[in-house]
């Protein structure tokens, strides 16, 4: 469950990741993890979605 959405210094990644679904109190999962572990598969509001690890920093999982 998404607890918050940090990351004020860059307000345009914040939005954008309103825009795509990341909201407080929404379930997410994490699929996969890439080799390098640099990306990431969440499923998100049913849907998956291929995120870089510098952009998940913003988003602060319960």
């Amino acid at each position: 469950m998404i607890a918050e959405l940090s990351g004020s210094e860059n307000i345009k990644i914040r939005r954008r990741l309103g825009d795509l679904g990341f909201t407080e109190g929404q379930n997410v999962r994490l699929v996969r993890k890439s080799l390098l572990g640099k990306v990431y598969l969440i499923e998100l509001r049913g849907y998956t979605l291929s995120v870089r690890k510098d952009i998940l920093k913003a988003v602060l999982v319960k």
